[in-house]
């Protein structure tokens, strides 16, 4: 057992004097916000059994003995980023999406890893419930979790401060609120907006395909509009991640909801309250009112994925929705009950062209009356394979601790071979590889050192990937036309020279060669883009 896991906490003691000593954790400015335990409520309502009251140190000690009177309950306020801090580490902001859940722990495949030994493999999960609250439950950790409202400054453990959150139940959490995994060095604060300058977008100093500079455009354009968006593109090219673009990019205030299509229930009932809702009671099991997702969506983007499989049913309500028509009202409300109309900003996407997806003439025709963006396959943006990769490294290294990076050959290799899954399949391959790296050392008793991928270790998954989809053991194919394609299996050019024995001369000839495209000519000369720039500007060819 470590310093941190100390399995006797004392339950929180709020008014009692704290000793001097140390604060562990982040070091960061913080508002002393002491909470105050309350009366707690029926284990079926599952919230939050505290509440806070901004207390200053000096009127801690003039108080003494005296409890405050409970404060009323405020209005629910909906969290829409995190702050993951981690000893070690620079401070990681995540969005939150209510389509998606977080997993906090030690394990690989957790949404973020926590390094530190205080946190189990799987410590919690932040959720969103249907009543349209986030909850937060505790996964049976070790050293458990503990709920705050801010940056307590006390001395001492700060856990004596917080609310013990017991395991296996749903916890309501709010913006301002802060959860410690195991001990206060593993921490994570509720945002109420994602900060200013962290919206996701290409890094500075990227230089990508021309497509994607299309592309990038057209999503910035699409920013500056509430109109319709249509997303045309084949599986794998990222059309939800776009969609996510925009509405981050857009600063809506509402949340971003995807709505699978393909997925919603065929039940007449069940589809009502999956899109519009239902009060408590509507029928056997509904414990609590159920916000539906065209609701969910109110001030935000609703982006309808596969939006092709969207039953005639599901149409009618949404063509309602869209014209403010019909009485919109939760699944088991009162006859003749009313409900004012959503307001989102609307984004579909599709494998196939309005015209061939069999949808409503007009809702078709509502789908596209604002943007069509249609996304570029992998095949057309080569270029920018090297771009991604550094992407989906970078995340690997801010969420999982995996620091990694491909060799220059690596990187050549993979912008050859055919990625008949797109940009899903290119991400799930590096993930694939760094973590197969990651256990090779572990089993080898190797240090968490900096990883090197190289082409054999690419080449290994891949040829496992083939075989498990039934294809030969041959090596992956090569897309045609490239550098070096002399038939299947031939690997990435070897280096010539070193880079810096590279003369102007050379790089004059590869890029005439490949008239002027600075990332085959790389690929070609066996080195890095970043390499052949740096060479170029000390030669004075930039």
């Amino acid at each position: 057992m470590t310093s941190g896991d100390d399995p006797k906490v004392k339950q929180p003691t709020p008014l009692e004097e704290p000793q001097a000593a140390a604060a562990p954790g982040p070091s960061l400015d913080r508002t002393a916000f002491i909470p105050i335990p309350t009366t707690l409520q029926a284990p079926s309502e599952k919230e939050s059994p505290f509440q806070s009251a901004v207390l200053t140190r000096r009127e801690r000690v003039a108080r003494g003995a005296v409890t405050p009177a409970p404060l009323p309950r405020a209005p629910y306020r909906e969290p829409k980023a995190l702050r993951v801090q981690r000893e070690g580490v620079p401070d990681l902001i995540i969005p939150l999406y209510p389509d998606r859940s977080y997993v906090f722990g030690r394990a690989p495949e957790s949404t973020v890893v926590f390094a530190h030994d205080a946190v189990s493999r799987q410590h919690g999960r932040l959720a969103f419930r249907e009543d349209h609250r986030w909850v937060y439950r505790d996964l049976n950790s070790r050293n458990q979790s503990f709920l705050g409202e801010a940056e307590v400054p006390f001395p001492g453990d700060e856990r004596e401060f917080f609310q013990l959150m017991s395991a296996s139940q749903d916890w309501v959490v709010e913006a301002g609120n802060v959860i410690l995994l195991g001990n206060g060095r593993s921490r994570i604060l509720l945002l109420a907006e994602v900060p200013e300058g962290l919206i996701a977008g290409p890094r500075p100093g990227q230089e990508g395909s021309a497509a994607a500079a299309r592309l990038e455009r057209s999503i910035n354009i699409c920013t500056r509009h509430l109109l319709p968006v249509f997303i045309l593109g084949k599986s794998g090219t990222g059309k939800t991640f776009i969609a996510r673009e925009i509405h981050s990019r857009s600063r809506l205030d509402g949340n971003f909801v995807n709505l699978n299509c393909g997925r919603l229930p065929q039940d007449a009932s069940m589809l009502h309250s999956e899109l519009l809702g239902h009060v408590k009671g509507a029928f056997t099991g509904a414990a609590f009112a159920r916000v539906g997702k065209f609701y969910l969506a109110n001030g935000g983007t609703l982006f309808l994925d596969e939006v092709e499989f969207l039953p005639s049913a599901a149409q009618d309500f949404l063509i309602d929705v869209l014209e403010g028509s019909g009485s919109l009202a939760p699944l088991g409300a009162v006859p003749d009950s009313r409900e004012p109309p959503p307001r989102f900003r609307l984004i579909s996407a599709s494998k196939t062209p309005l015209q061939q997806t069999g949808l409503r003439p007009d809702l078709a025709q509502r789908l596209a009356t604002g943007d069509v963006i249609v996304l570029p396959t992998l095949e057309e943006r080569r270029d920018d394979i090297p771009n991604l990769v550094e992407d989906f490294l970078h995340r690997l290294k801010t969420e999982q601790q995996y620091d990694a990076r491909f060799t220059s050959d690596t990187i050549a290799y993979l912008q050859q071979v055919d990625w008949p899954g797109q940009i899903r399949e290119l991400e799930a391959t590096v993930k694939a590889v760094v973590a197969r790296e990651v256990a090779a050392r572990s089993i080898d008793g190797m240090g968490a050192s900096r990883l090197v991928i190289t082409l054999e270790a690419v080449k290994a998954y891949l040829l496992q990937r083939r075989i498990g989809f039934g294809a030969s053991a041959a090596a992956p194919p090569l897309a045609s036309g490239m550098p070096g394609d002399s038939g299947p299996g031939v690997p990435a050019p070897p280096v010539r020279k070193r880079p810096g024995d590279l003369t102007e001369a050379d790089i004059r000839s590869m890029l005439e060669k490949h008239q002027g495209n600075k990332t085959r000519a790389a690929q070609e000369l066996g080195i890095a883009l970043n390499t052949l720039k740096d060479r170029m500007k000390k030669l004075g060819l930039s």
